[in-house]
C-alpha cells in the first residue's frame, strides 16, 4: 500500500509541484491535474512520478486517484 496520495506528498511542503515539474520536464498543471484526479497518468508519467517519490507514492496510488467524469 501507497505511503501517500501524489496530492498528500505534494501538499508536505511548498513548491514540491514546481521542483516535480522541472525536473520531470512535465507540465505543472497537468500534475495538479493527476494529483487531484482530474486527469489519467499515462503509464510511463505514473512511474517517473512514482520514481522521483522515492516509491511513496506508487504507480497504484497514482492510478487510483483518477475520478473519470459520469
Amino acid at each position: 500500500m501507497s505511503k501517500y496520495t501524489l496530492q498528500e506528498w505534494l501538499k508536505q511542503r511548498r513548491g514540491r509541484v514546481t521542483e516535480m515539474a522541472k525536473d520531470l520536464n512535465i507540465n505543472y498543471t497537468w500534475i495538479s491535474q493527476i494529483a487531484s484526479g482530474r486527469k489519467k497518468a499515462p503509464l510511463e508519467t505514473a512511474i517517473k512520478i512514482s520514481a522521483y517519490t522515492q516509491n511513496e507514492v506508487t504507480v497504484e496510488a497514482i492510478a487510483a486517484a483518477y475520478k473519470p467524469k459520469k
